[in-house]
């Protein structure tokens, strides 16, 4: 009864199944290059996960004005200045370290999942889906835990050097381990970390922003360690062991050890590996003293390689000149260099990154004879299609050529190759981490600055400047010469708010130096920029001002380091700019108003060397019937003893009396009646005269003459 229904059912479904196969037949290519229809596609290309983004950011390109990836793309949350940018990045980083303390110091949380099923069976580190090794909790390990030689193995597969020491130190020690092949492994993770445990590869930020940015080139090797003691334990040396433990001491420049175990392994005929060559070219410097008998030790190791039948590679080429490098400088090392170079490329090795970056420093040192070698290694690298890292000093090219490009040949054109090189395909991975970006982009934006068109430069900075990079205070002052020079006066008052977001207003030699940049090219400007450079110098000003109650709290928590000033010439500098209006309203009086009470507190570092510039201030400040800011700056100019506080104290009277200064001397030789006569206002202008003329105030000088008549009257009257 039923099958009358379900079998037409089946039917129709198995008609489908075989049309869905059909359909899947004929869209799979064929396996031969012809068919019969003569059409021929082409062969299947396996694709990647990500091949389809990558083809899509390609037609795009890069955004440089666009903020890192590692930052949010809120320009509300975009760090603007370095502080800000290494706080943002090593917060993120903390927040990474402190979910890895807990999943270390809290491991049973992590062992099994609290939701899995009552009947199934709770497997510790293998109940998560999908198993992520590097997010399981480590293992730890103690004087009470039973550990076997897989323990050991494990460890030293995931480079946990004091993990492996404690399960060898379990497992019985020396005497304890009877695989060959295992402590031979434990010996090479040995020499690799000199029993040292290594950083951690997951906090790159904090590598990156890192303060020590030099390897250490000294003999640390631990002689007498548990890695020499492994070795002398081997019954048989055999050739990996030797490898090993020189390669080992070589990289940690125990050169005269690794030397004389090389030399018992060739006595021996025991065979050794090319890179245990590349280790001992490379420590040669701590062999062998004096120039000379480097090179011939140099010499005779590259003998004894051919001698064993080994084949030198890319590697070879780049111990020698880091040797090389490593020894000074001078003609004789330059040709060993060169005839090395040649040998080389005669074996068909070509050069990589590193060995030119041993090449520039050898050949361009700063007190040295400028040679332009860097134009033929960037001829050299501009043919290749692509740059393969080899090495991790490859990093180091780039900034060094930069630096090159600036300090020793002062070339913007080898410059603008060298970037142009950089951002070609995926090179730009080898400009390093965040602290040699930031060194590249300084030598590339000083050298264009000083040494490209003006147009170029700016071209320049719109495209690096914020985001990619931040000027620090040296290469803002470049920046602001070549704004000075080229007279952009918009630049400059957009300078201002850069130093602020940028963290560096506070640097006052640098505002000075902007004030001053400001004051040289303010009359050449129209109107608008006038007024956008006088609002910068009010900002100025204004910045950094503290009410009393933050500058007690300041006081009371440093008082040895007071409160950098800026100095008289900047308030003078702000003083011209800010009074160059022609309204009595306009706001700019309050700054010059504020800056001369500056100057009259003793707030400002030093005294103007151009107190002119007071003295016309004054003037205009009088014709404008600002009266008491022309007498705030004469009698700053009187207290100081400036010879311009008379004639400009004179000039001052004339325009408030509208008299001729002819007048105006006459009448101030009348001192009586010129005071009951003067406004009060003019009568500090007055003051300001007497106090340049005679070191004291009218009155003062009013009452000593009146002092000397009645004397006078005495005397008369006695005789």
């Amino acid at each position: 009864m039923y099958s009358n229904i379900i079998l037409p059912t089946r039917w129709s479904r198995f008609t489908c199944f075989c049309r869905s196969l059909s359909s899947i037949e004929g869209q799979k290519l064929p396996q031969s290059s012809k068919s019969s229809d003569g059409i021929s596609p082409p062969p299947r290309i396996q694709r990647g996960p990500t091949d389809i983004l990558q083809a899509l950011a390609s037609t795009v390109g890069p955004d440089p004005t666009a903020a890192h990836y590692k930052y949010h793309d809120d320009p509300y949350l975009i760090p603007l200045s370095n502080y800000r940018k290494r706080a943002y990045a090593l917060s993120a980083e903390a927040g990474r370290k402190a979910a890895a303390w807990i999943r270390d110091e809290h491991a049973e949380l992590f062992t099994t999942r609290e939701w899995d099923p009552p009947g199934k069976t709770k497997t510790p580190y293998f109940n998560a889906d999908p198993k992520i090794d590097a997010f399981t909790p480590r293992p730890i390990y103690n004087d009470e835990s039973t550990v076997t030689e897989e323990d050991l193995k494990h460890t030293i597969q995931n480079a946990l050097l004091e993990d492996s020491v404690k399960v060898f130190q379990l497992l019985g020690g020396i005497d304890g381990v009877a695989d060959y092949n295992l402590k031979l492994s434990f010996l090479q993770l040995l020499c690799f970390y000199n029993e040292k445990e290594p950083d951690s590869m997951e906090w790159l930020e904090e590598r990156w922003f890192s303060a020590n940015t030099r390897d250490r080139h000294a003999a640390t090797w631990k002689l007498g360690g548990l890695a020499d003691k492994i070795f002398a334990s081997l019954e048989q040396k055999t050739s990996e062991a030797y490898c090993t433990i020189i390669q080992g001491m070589a990289k940690h420049y125990q050169a005269k050890r690794a030397h004389m175990l090389c030399q018992e392994a060739i006595e021996q005929g025991i065979p050794l590996s090319t890179s245990t060559f590349n280790g001992l070219l490379g420590c040669i410097g701590f062999l062998k003293e004096g120039t000379s008998l480097r090179v011939e030790a140099l010499k005779q190791l590259l003998a004894q390689m051919e001698e064993q039948g080994l084949t030198p590679n890319e590697e070879t080429l780049t111990s020698c000149l880091r040797s090389i490098s490593a020894w000074g400088g001078g003609k004789i090392l330059q040709q060993l260099a060169q005839q090395i170079i040649i040998e080389f490329r005669k074996l068909g090795i070509q050069p990589g990154l590193s060995a030119y970056y041993y090449l520039l420093c050898l050949y361009c040192k700063e007190r040295g004879p400028r040679i332009d070698i860097l134009s033929i290694i960037l001829t050299d690298l501009e043919k290749r299609e692509k740059l393969i890292p080899q090495d991790v000093t490859d990093t180091n090219f780039f900034i060094t050529a930069m630096g090159v490009c600036s300090d020793h040949l002062q070339n913007i054109n080898l410059a603008e190759r060298l970037h142009a090189l950089l951002m070609k395909g995926d090179n730009y991975k080898l400009v390093g981490d965040a602290y040699k970006e930031s060194i590249y982009y300084r030598h590339f934006v000083t050298v264009a600055c000083r040494h490209a068109s003006f147009e170029r430069t700016t071209q320049l900075l719109d495209t690096l400047v914020p985001n990619v990079y931040v000027p620090e205070p040296t290469v803002m002052e470049e920046i602001i010469k070549t704004l000075e020079v080229a007279g952009a006066g918009d630049r400059l008052a957009q300078a201002w708010s850069q130093l602020v977001v940028f963290g560096i207003a506070n640097r006052t030699k640098l505002v000075e130096r902007l004030l001053q940049a400001m004051c040289n090219c303010y009359e050449y400007q129209s109107d608008d920029i006038k007024a956008k450079i006088r609002n910068a110098a009010s900002d100025i000003i204004k910045y950094g001002q503290l009410t009393d109650e933050e500058i007690q709290n300041a006081n009371k928590q440093d008082r040895r380091s007071p409160q950098q000033k800026l100095s008289a010439d900047a308030m003078a500098n702000i003083v011209a700019l800010c009074s160059d209006v022609k309204e009595k309203s306009e706001p700019d009086w309050d700054t010059v108003s504020e800056a001369l009470n500056r100057l009259k507190r003793n707030e400002a570092a030093g005294v103007p060397s151009k107190p002119q510039v007071l003295a016309d201030m004054a003037q205009t400040a009088a014709s404008m019937g600002k009266l008491g800011i022309a007498a705030t700056a004469l009698k700053y100019l009187a207290e100081c003893g400036f010879e311009e506080a008379m004639p400009a104290s004179v000039q001052t009277l004339g325009v408030i009396l509208n008299r001729p200064q002819q007048d105006v001397e006459t009448m101030l030789q009348q001192r009586g009646d010129l005071e009951r006569t003067l406004h009060p206002s003019a009568l500090a202008v007055l003051d300001a005269y007497y106090l340049a003329k005679s070191g004291g105030t009218s009155r003062d000088a009013a009452s000593s003459t009146s002092s000397e008549s009645d004397n006078e009257s005495s005397t008369s009257d006695d005789e």
